[in-house]
């Protein structure tokens, strides 16, 4: 008898919490629900946004005589994520939030990474319209995905 365990395919959707990341979530949500499977939601954010929740939080902390831990942070960085995820998942599909905090240049390198440790064999992300100039000048996280991710990529470009 053969001892391996059978992992189910996963589907990986980066969001952050724009209207081309509704879509996103949505086109995710159709397909895990006729695949029937789990979804890993990876919400992404800058170190420069963290710092910023970060000092907000430290100035209510002084303002009200007391002080946050990392998770207030993380719930005030990712809450809008978190209740955006449920609104459109509901109950329909299973998921997983996995907060990613990284720069811009290194945020597709996190999704990678994190589709492969969790078996997940498609990505979903939104894309940003750019011209030829700008994707070559500042990168394009879409386009970066694409080239490392061994699997499926699903680019939503909104409506």
């Amino acid at each position: 008898m053969n001892n391996q365990t059978i992992s189910m395919p996963r589907a990986l959707v980066a969001i952050e919490d724009t209207d081309r990341d509704r879509d996103v979530l949505q086109r995710a949500r159709t397909f895990a629900i006729g695949a029937d499977i789990d979804l890993v939601v990876v919400a992404l954010a800058t170190p420069d946004e963290y710092e910023e929740v970060e000092r907000t939080l430290d100035e209510i902390g002084r303002a009200e005589h007391t002080s946050y831990d990392e998770d207030a942070i993380l719930e005030g960085l990712f809450g809008d994520v978190d209740d955006l995820a449920h609104e459109v998942l509901g109950d329909a599909v299973d998921y997983e939030l996995r907060p990613v905090v990284a720069d811009t240049s290194n945020q597709a390198t996190s999704i990678v990474d994190i589709a492969q440790n969790t078996d997940c064999d498609h990505v979903f992300l939104a894309g940003v319209r750019r011209s030829p100039t700008k994707k070559a000048i500042f990168g394009d996280r879409a386009q970066q995905v694409i080239l490392e991710f061994e699997g499926y990529v699903t680019v939503s470009m909104g409506r």
